[in-house]
């Protein structure tokens, strides 16, 4: 059965989904800095999973990405998966947003201009489920 039609319902629903990740994504990288690893090599992984694993920051990452499979498994039983992933790419707007904000990193005009692109795609590929 094919579920192309995105409802503003489930539209959000994906938007929320992009957001869990994008917030999941930041609690991550904030965990692993708290870890203070730069080089993760065969020798050092089992400190390093140890280390990430007493780190508050990466049980929330973990525990926010949890949540977000029940949204995700709710928006794939409404839409299809090719009309879903394209449009719940927003994370990659979300994301470097949040890094600037909360991870205090800096982004240049290419990589501006590459989220331009990807919020293009992500609007064409909207469009296309009411073709």
């Amino acid at each position: 059965m094919k579920k192309n039609h995105i409802t503003f319902k489930v539209f959000l629903l994906i938007i929320a989904t992009d957001i869990n990740e994008s917030i999941a994504q930041i609690f991550l990288k904030k965990g692993l800095n708290w870890v203070g690893m730069d080089n993760i090599t065969t020798g050092n992984l089992a400190d390093f999973f140890l280390k990430s694993f007493t780190s508050p920051f990466v049980w929330a990452g973990m525990a926010v990405f949890l949540i977000n499979f029940f949204l995700w498994i709710t928006v794939l039983s409404r839409v299809d998966l090719s009309v879903a992933f394209p449009v719940g790419s927003t994370s990659y707007i979300y994301v470097p947003l949040l890094s600037i904000l909360f991870l205090h990193e800096v982004m240049n005009p290419m990589r501006w201009a590459g989220i331009i692109l990807i919020i293009a795609g992500i609007h064409f590929v909207s469009k296309s489920t009411h073709a």
